[in-house]
């Protein structure tokens, strides 16, 4: 009623099982084999000049009752912002990045050793509330015009610039095609000083591509002065860098 299997019916049986539990992998670009390998790393990077600003302002007001310091606060800002609409920056250019309403408290007395916990918590004195905005400026030629009536208005705050591209991507494409030219150009010549054959490229990471003020933020003091002294904030855009990195990985060989 049973036949034997012969060996070779065996054979196939135990292959075609091993074949059904092997995983299915896509191709990757590798052969699972390990090889000696080459890698190089390159930065790009383009200076190039901004055309925006962002200006950080903030609106501090305190006392005892915190209606009346929140209705000095808005106030105030409310004068900021037609401020701003005076000189056509468009409301979806200001942004309130944070408001804060910070209890005051009187300097803590030295608690008595008799002194019960419920009596040593410190009571509310005051309030003080800060209201933080952000002013994108894509007209530089006003940004020291800004600076100066924003905080002849209400503005009492005033934290730095940062200057940055409308468009970015454009400009973080070519430094990455910068850095992987130089890349290509340095395993080549590590190639050919070393004796080595680039067989084929295995890898290419990206790095992280990111804009670099060249002046950093400018300070409040000079421009403090420059108020005090009865004239508008001189202010000097200057440029900004983008830099990216590309590391690249190539199977090589002996010549």
């Amino acid at each position: 009623m049973f036949k034997t299997m012969n060996s070779t019916g065996m054979l196939g049986a135990a292959v075609l099982g091993i074949l059904l539990v092997l995983p299915v992998h896509g191709w990757s670009g590798e052969d699972g084999q390990d090889h000696p390998a080459l890698t190089v790393s390159a930065e790009g990077r383009i200076d190039v000049p901004p055309d925006k600003a962002v200006l950080s302002f903030a609106v501090e007001t305190a006392g005892e009752k915190l209606s009346e310091v929140q209705q000095e606060n808005q106030e105030r800002l409310a004068k900021v912002l037609e401020e701003c609409r005076t000189l056509q920056i468009p409301s979806q250019f200001i942004q309130t990045t944070s408001l804060n309403v910070i209890p005051e408290y009187p300097p803590p007395p030295r608690r008595p050793s008799d002194e019960s916990l419920e009596n040593s918590i410190p009571r509310i004195i005051g309030y003080r509330v800060v209201h933080q905005v952000n002013v994108e400026v894509r007209n530089l030629d006003i940004v020291g015009k800004v600076v100066d009536r924003v905080l002849k208005v209400g503005a009492n705050r005033f934290s730095g610039i940062s200057w940055g591209l409308q468009n970015e991507q454009p400009t973080k494409l070519e430094v990455l095609k910068q850095a992987s030219a130089k890349a290509q150009a340095k395993a080549e010549t590590l190639a050919q000083a070393l004796n080595l054959k680039l067989v084929r490229m295995i890898n290419v990471l990206e790095g992280e591509v990111s804009l670099v003020p060249r002046e950093g933020r400018y300070r409040v003091a000079s421009m403090a002065m420059a108020m005090e002294s009865g004239g508008e904030a001189s202010v000097s855009a200057g440029e900004i860098s983008i830099r990216g990195t590309v590391t690249l990985v190539y199977e090589i060989s002996q010549k």
